[in-house]
């Protein structure tokens, strides 16, 4: 083939492979795991990350399989066989227990961890947790603030938090994301509070400003301060938490902080599991009701 023929046969590969990659959608979605978080990200170039697994409350010392019985039939419901990344935010019950059952049973690349110790986190659980994905040779790391994780060329995907420096309490050392596909981007505070917030204007303020803003811990009281909401201006707001959970979440004052700063916003407790999809320049939210 002429050397003329063969550049433009390559630009056209170029074109095609650009194309291909920027035209179809990301998909986010928070699976309804009751009072707790998962959620699933399908990537433009199709890889598959689940961030959390949800899981009981360790106080309500109840058995309940969240892993087997909710998110293994929801990635089998969308033909999901391995995972490219699992992300464990952090190692309370109600983000770990589920994965417990997903990362014995499917192909997982890489395990995302936060602070060493679960973010300050160290029982059954999630000692366990580490057990499986040493047993089954997953490649482990931990992130900190400033990380950048790769989710594939499409994506781009910073760790906000937590900081090198623990704090005390392990909700404030939840791994928060910030994703962007070109116009939309999604800002995931995981179980943060507002010491983990301040943290997080102080030092990534320029990075705060999202499309689409899932609350931090499930809506609590304590979390999701009217300076944080203000920095972010998130289009919509995603709270995840159980129906007629005893913490009483989402807290009314959190709700008063939204619709002040006109944020809408949607409960997975009302609206079940609840999907965002963009091309990177528009998006649209379904819900399960």
């Amino acid at each position: 083939m002429p050397i003329r023929n063969r550049l433009l046969a390559a630009i056209l590969f170029i074109l095609l492979f650009v194309s291909s990659a920027f035209g179809r959608d990301l998909v986010v979605t928070i699976i309804d795991v009751g009072q707790g978080d998962s959620i699933l990200i399908e990537t433009p170039d199709g890889k598959n990350i689940l961030i959390d697994g949800g899981g009981i409350p360790a106080y309500r010392k109840q058995s309940y399989r969240i892993g087997a019985r909710v998110i293994d039939p929801f990635l089998g419901k969308k033909k999901i066989k391995k995972l490219d990344k699992v992300i464990l935010t952090h190692g309370h019950t109600d983000h770990l227990d589920g994965l417990l059952d997903i990362v014995a049973i499917y192909p997982v690349a890489e395990f995302v961890d936060t602070l060493e110790g679960g973010g300050g986190i160290t029982d059954d659980g999630y000692i366990k947790l580490l057990e499986i994905v040493k047993s089954r040779n997953i490649k482990y790391r931990l992130a900190t603030a400033g990380d950048k994780l790769d989710f594939g060329p499409s994506l781009q995907v910073i760790v906000l938090n937590p900081p090198k420096k623990r704090f005390d309490n392990p909700n404030d050392n939840s791994l928060v994301l910030k994703i962007t596909y070109n116009k939309v981007s999604f800002l995931l505070a995981a179980d943060i509070g507002q010491a983990a917030e301040r943290q997080i204007l102080s030092a990534h303020q320029d990075l705060v400003r999202s499309t689409i803003l899932k609350v931090g811990h499930h809506g609590s009281r304590g979390s999701s301060c009217a300076a944080f909401l203000h920095e972010a201006k998130p289009e919509v707001a995603i709270i995840s938490c159980g129906r007629n959970n005893s913490f009483g979440h989402p807290h009314p004052e959190v709700l008063k902080r939204l619709k002040r700063a006109k944020i809408p916003y949607l409960v997975t407790a009302k609206k079940g599991t609840i999907t965002v999809i963009t091309d990177g320049q528009t998006y649209r939210v379904q819900t399960e009701y």
